[in-house]
């Protein structure tokens, strides 16, 4: 027993140090934003510029907890950068799990093929098995998968959607469609209905 809750641990260090290294990526990758202020994206209610964007009201709990099959903690949000952007993540309430439901929205102002070819780099450089991006046709603008994250670009902003429920499909081959991917579409489908 002892050493599958020491493999979830590992599991969760590098989920968390995955999307760390995501986070400080496109933090240094952001352009310096004008002032799109809510125009540009998801206004939030009564915001006064402040909050760019509102990602837990692009996929609601209830929607992430279908997509997980389990209750989830209520969604935590946050800023993704300086220059704007927002976080919602829900998190599985076993404090030993790292199952959750990430949405991230970037301001239109981000630089999508510079983050693209910096995805396609980082799979590119994966050991053992090389990474790639496997476009996601039908799906806003552009839309691509890169390590069974899906990220989509629309007229409001950058949108990417992570679902890790099964760490099998977290390191399963990038050449079929994996069941977490089908979920991050859906998500996906229903964010930008939104937005």
């Amino acid at each position: 027993m002892r050493g599958s809750n020491s493999g979830i641990e590992v599991i969760r260090a590098v989920l968390t140090g995955m999307l760390l290294l995501v986070a400080v990526g496109c933090n240094q990758n952001n352009s310096p934003s004008s002032s799109a202020g809510s125009q540009s994206g998801v206004a939030k209610p009564g915001a006064s510029g402040s909050k760019e964007f509102d990602a837990c009201t692009l996929v609601t709990k209830a929607e992430a907890e279908a997509v997980m099959g389990e209750h989830l903690k209520d969604g935590e949000s946050g800023p993704v950068s300086m220059q704007g952007g927002e976080l919602c993540m829900y998190e599985s309430p076993d404090t030993m799990s790292a199952r959750h439901v990430t949405v991230r929205i970037e301001s239109p102002n981000f630089d999508w093929n510079k983050y693209k070819e910096e995805r396609r780099i980082e799979g590119e450089r994966m050991q053992p098995k090389r990474g790639r991006i496997r476009p996601v046709p039908g799906l806003g603008k552009e839309a691509y998968f890169a390590r069974h994250v899906i990220h989509v670009l629309t007229d409001k902003g950058i949108l990417t959607v992570i679902v890790f429920k099964d760490p099998g499909d977290a390191a399963a081959g990038e050449e079929v469609e994996t069941k977490t991917e089908t979920a991050e579409k859906e998500l996906a489908q229903k964010a930008i209905a939104r937005m």
